[in-house]
């Protein structure tokens, strides 16, 4: 884990300013489809630790062989059809060559589970954005991890290795769907966190409301008290390359164990 420290960022950005990048990637942007990363606004947070990269296969098969799945018999941690962990007699294995890819296809309860069992928790949907987007030296926030332009070198997304219709051609990092973390050196954010755009969307704790940021606290905010889906943030490999801006904020199932989403864990300070 890394620490991010506490303190005042911008949290969000304008739809017209996503809308504007998106249409350097496809055809058809709205702006209405980012609507809900405005207003831009001033959110303070404590100090607290991220990982620096999203959790692995290996990792999460080891939690499950450890947990004895106990802590997914409520709610399914996995889908076996989504995932690359399977269950061989009484083990749960990854193949070598994905060990190190993001764990994808968990639910958000399975993320959830899992962090709890490293005793952690999954981060707010602010400290995600503030561990993506907000470089402290100046004071600004970033439009991608690595700075304000996007750079398909450092980023694993929907390129020309991506089998689908929505690649572009002009990139190719060699992955057709998810990387190893840590791959992308130069894709860091300020903070030092890896891949917090693009290989895979990342669960955070909050609720999903479109227009919470109207109504969001200034000091930790956390999110509304319920609601029918959980946020994702950052981007995956199957999607274009404004997706992985650090301000895009979307809504899915908790339920859903899609194999472009995957996570990582926050911890408070001792």
């Amino acid at each position: 884990m890394i620490l991010i420290p506490g303190g005042v960022f911008q949290m969000g950005a304008t739809a017209d300013s996503l809308a504007e990048e998106c249409a350097l990637f496809r055809e058809g942007c709205q702006s209405d489809w980012f609507s809900t990363s405005e207003p831009v606004h001033t959110v303070l947070l404590d100090s607290y630790y991220l990982d620096a990269h999203e959790v692995t296969n290996a990792a999460y098969a080891e939690f499950l062989n450890q947990s004895g799945d106990q802590a997914c018999q409520v709610q399914p941690c996995i889908d076996p059809e989504h995932t690359d962990v399977v269950l061989e007699g009484d083990a749960y294995v990854v193949p070598d060559e994905l060990a190190q890819h993001p764990a994808a296809g968990i639910t958000w309860f399975g993320a959830t589970a899992f962090c709890e069992w490293r005793e952690a928790r999954l981060p707010t949907e602010a400290e995600w954005e503030k561990a993506a987007a907000w470089d402290e030296e100046g004071s600004s926030a970033r439009q991608y991890p690595w700075g304000d332009d996007f750079d398909g070198q450092i980023v694993n997304f929907c390129d020309a290795a991506c089998q689908q219709p929505q690649a572009n051609a002009e990139f190719n990092d060699g992955f057709a769907e998810s990387a190893p973390v840590a791959s992308f050196m130069e894709g860091r954010s300020a903070a030092g966190a890896y891949d917090m755009a693009g290989n895979v969307w990342e669960w955070v704790a909050d609720w999903y409301d479109p227009t919470y940021y109207q109504i969001s606290t200034e000091a930790n905010p956390i999110g509304p008290a319920g609601g029918n889906d959980k946020v994702v943030r950052g981007g995956s490999w199957f999607d274009t390359g404004n997706f992985s801006a650090s301000a895009i904020r979307f809504p899915s199932a908790p339920e859903n164990a899609d194999r472009t989403i995957g996570f990582r864990c926050a911890a408070n300070l001792p």
